[in-house]
């Protein structure tokens, strides 16, 4: 057994202390790259050892992403302190953030990966990142949602210089084997849930009142949040609302931004003839204003067609509401059926009809639930879970 007398110098300090950790990533007032989950990670990080946060002036390439990058509506508590270095199409800028690193004797450098359009610079900081660091990439996704040409093989080539990937979901191991990847060290993790308080302040009691009361008093109130992509499967979620009990009232909230096909959605409405039951709010939703929704409303229901996990089941329970959810990816891991959500099949509007219906007979249970499960799955869980495979990998 090697001890820790064996070691070079330089990693005899970092065995006998925490290591310093680099995390190059989004963060407030970004809006992109999963920064609500970043600024979060690197606060728990911070609670155990020196963290420091390299993040971005532009994220994606300009003429590839078509809404605003920035988020000026939100205010939240919680803020990391970051350097914002990077720039996309910028490669001395990935360079500045080489040489912070070298400068801090960073021992660890985490990135997320998320789409393969972010393979230019990511690929140039792992193989540059100063030797003997440790490159650990958190996969929050590995195969991208919607087809990219050539996204697979540039998916490969980046991620191979990684010295140990994080995954969120048990099936991301068969993805990255099958990018020929299965050799690299894999630390199996999960999504974390947020905690409100550090996203916003929490609406009054009187204002959701009102919300509901704007909403029209229904029995249920149920939201799907975040941007509209087709994989999300929101035209489920609508084609659902006839085959519930009509007895039932329900208001179905979608709120995010549509990446495309809005009047589709909107046509769908008025064939189902469910316009008194759905609104929708096309746009960039600040903290403040999510906050009130997920506050006023009874579950998220995610009807997706195809998933890693979801940060969106994450805000959901922190803010102590169920979840409906569709058995594909990651998401059966995240909800356990019948404790804090339900699960239902993909592609199934009766079958998701069904849950709406258990959802309003079940709901009390399913809360308290939700709120027996807040410290397992922590932030800070998840950062002693990193450190531990950064402990390993390094030493």
């Amino acid at each position: 057994m090697t001890s820790i007398t064996d070691l070079p110098v330089r990693l005899q300090s970092v065995a006998t202390r925490s290591p310093h950790v680099t995390v190059v990533a989004t963060t407030h007032p970004l809006t992109v790259g999963a920064a609500p989950f970043n600024t979060a990670m690197v606060a728990a990080m911070r609670h155990r050892g020196p963290v420091d946060l390299i993040s971005w002036k532009r994220p994606y390439p300009p003429l590839l992403y078509r809404t605003a990058a920035h988020d000026h509506l939100s205010n939240p508590p919680r803020v990391e302190s970051a350097a914002f270095i990077l720039d996309w199409a910028d490669p001395w800028s990935w360079r500045r953030a080489v040489r912070r690193m070298r400068e801090l004797e960073t021992d660890a450098l985490v990135i997320p990966w998320l789409h393969p359009v972010v393979a230019p610079p990511v690929s140039w900081l792992l193989k540059h990142a100063p030797a003997r660091t440790t490159r650990v990439v958190v996969c929050h996704n590995v195969v991208t949602h919607e087809r990219v040409p050539f996204g697979d093989r540039i998916t490969a080539r980046t991620l191979r210089r990684a010295d140990v990937f994080v995954t969120h979901a048990p099936h991301q191991r068969a993805e990255l084997a099958t990018l020929g990847l299965a050799s690299t060290p894999i630390v199996e993790a999960f999504h974390p849930r947020f905690v409100a308080a550090d996203l916003a302040h929490p609406p009054t009691a009187d204002a959701v009142l009102g919300e509901r009361a704007r909403q029209g008093d229904p029995d249920l109130v149920l939201l799907c949040f975040g941007a509209v992509r087709p994989y999300k499967g929101v035209d489920i979620a609508l084609a659902a609302l006839p085959h519930v009990d009509p007895a039932l009232t329900v208001r179905l909230v979608i709120a995010g931004r549509f990446w495309e096909g809005r009047a589709d959605y909107e046509a769908l409405i008025r064939t189902l003839g469910v316009e008194r039951q759905v609104e929708i709010r096309d746009r960039y939703v600040g903290n403040d204003e999510a906050a009130l929704l997920f506050a006023s409303c009874d579950a998220v229901v995610l009807p997706y067609r195809s998933a890693s996990q979801s940060g969106v089941v994450g805000l959901a329970f922190a803010h102590e509401r169920p979840v409906i959810a569709t058995r594909v990816g990651g998401l059966p891991e995240a909800v356990s059926d019948g404790i804090d959500g339900l699960i239902v099949s993909p592609e199934d509007p009766i079958a998701l009809a069904r849950a709406i219906e258990r959802l309003a007979r079940e709901r009390t249970g399913l809360r308290e639930g939700v709120q027996r499960g807040q410290d397992a799955q922590s932030f800070d869980v998840y950062a002693e879970l990193l450190e531990s495979g950064i402990a390993k990998t390094t030493c």
